[in-house]
């Protein structure tokens, strides 16, 4: 991903979410990133993760945050 897309990514997430909202999620995301399990059972463990910190999110916002951070973690890996 291109380091701009990345920058107004975040920005944006920050925007609809709040920081901090997306820096939990971001920190539940990476937690589960490494297990040896499915992406599906890595979604589901995060989300729940999330509804356990008490982060209240609709559910396809909660998606599209999983997927975000997933997105950013990435790039953040190459």
């Amino acid at each position: 991903m291109n380091p701009i897309i990345g920058f107004l990514l975040k920005q944006v997430v920050d925007i609809v979410l709040g920081a901090d909202v997306f820096d939990r999620v971001l920190g539940a995301v990476e937690r589960w990133a490494d297990k040896e399990i499915s992406s599906l059972e890595k979604q589901q463990g995060a989300k729940a993760e999330i509804e356990m910190l008490g982060i209240e999110v609709a559910g396809q916002w909660a998606n599209w945050a999983i997927e975000t951070a997933v997105a950013l973690l990435k790039d953040k890996v190459k």
